[in-house]
């Protein structure tokens, strides 16, 4: 933990308060006590730059006291702290000022009737001072537990962003080896091609792991890659279509963001579908938002299969963990036809 005083921009603040006590003493002694401006800045030189001088000190004081959870063992570290630096501050002080001015027998006297109001501002200084520490300790602690948190929100969201996605590539991977399953008796040529896919898929995916962005152009080609393998599996069953702006392709995504909606859209289309099904993926860029649609049309008279339910609320969740916003996933079903809307903000 930093010091308030010797260390950053406080030492300015620090050095003015003490200028301005130091004139505001100067004045008291000339204007109302009647003493020269000689004797008057000395006076208030030596005594406010030498408790300037020690004040800093009482920072650790205050540490170390924090440190202590008995109240009592508290109080006494201020207490021995303060009897000895004002009864040091007030001996060299009065020592310095009877050296400067030995001839002025008056002035001498003053400084011994004083003696005792010199006490009570030393520890009215010390109080003050003490408490202005203490605010701003408290400011550090709190500034320090905030970025403790932050970092622990941080950690906290990094991990269940991997867990999502740790969720997303096995529900993709028994997917696809159920497919191949499926193609090796009937297929087997289809079946080897789709391992080929399966694997440059399962290459990007682990390759991309550590990142949480990329490109929607590299999104895009990973999603096509999905979709080729399972064409292999439908056949002409299935269609794949796809509108997206150049303006679109530059920007960021969360990585595997769309395969679990090509995943849905696939199980619950064109799987539960004697016809054909067209999934569409349409891209457009408006001023702040980049703007994802997925459609397929289904089968209104099938009854599909209730699925575990982690797909698109995976991509709900780690929309909501990356932008910090629960609205950037809609879901609409009409007319024979399944929409899903992913907003993805660009600013």
């Amino acid at each position: 933990m930093s010091h308030p005083v010797l260390r950053g921009s406080g030492n300015k603040v620090y050095l003015l308060v003490w200028v301005l006590m130091v004139c505001l003493h100067s004045a008291v002694l000339y204007f109302y006590y009647g003493w020269s401006l000689e004797i008057s800045a000395a006076d208030s030189l030596v005594y406010n730059l030498l408790f300037a001088s020690i004040a800093p000190g009482f920072w650790y004081i205050v540490t170390f006291a924090s440190l202590s959870k008995d109240d009592l063992a508290l109080v006494g570290t201020h207490l021995a702290g303060a009897t000895m630096a004002i009864l040091l501050w007030a001996a060299l002080s009065g020592f310095g000022l009877r050296f400067l001015f030995p001839d002025h027998p008056e002035y001498l006297a003053f400084l011994k009737r004083a003696y005792i109001w010199r006490l009570i501002i030393g520890v009215m200084d010390y109080s003050i001072t003490v408490l202005v520490f203490y605010l701003i300790k408290y400011y550090q602690d709190l500034q320090e537990r905030t970025h403790r948190e932050l970092e622990l929100q941080n950690l906290l969201k990094d991990s269940e962003l991997r867990m999502l996605k740790s969720q997303i590539n096995p529900h993709f991977i028994f997917n696809s080896l159920n497919s191949i399953s499926a193609l090796t008796l009937s297929k087997p040529d289809a079946a080897r091609e789709m391992v080929i896919k399966l694997s440059d898929f399962l290459r990007y995916s682990l390759g991309q792991d550590s990142a949480h962005m990329n490109t929607l152009a590299q999104e895009l080609e990973n999603a096509t890659l999905y979709m080729d393998i399972e064409k292999i599996r439908f056949g002409n069953r299935l269609r794949f279509e796809k509108e997206v702006a150049d303006a679109c392709l530059g920007v960021e995504v969360p990585n595997l963001i769309l395969q679990p909606i090509f995943e849905n859209a696939v199980k619950y289309g064109v799987h539960e579908s004697i016809n054909a099904v067209t999934i569409r993926l349409k891209c457009k860029a408006e001023p702040g938002m980049l703007e994802i649609f997925i459609g397929n049309n289904f089968d209104e008279e099938s009854m599909p299969s209730k699925g575990a339910g982690i797909g698109l609320e995976n991509v709900r969740k780690r929309l909501g963990l990356v932008y910090g916003r629960k609205d950037l996933l809609t879901v609409e079903q009409r007319e024979g036809e399944f929409m899903v809307k992913i907003s993805i903000p660009t600013e």
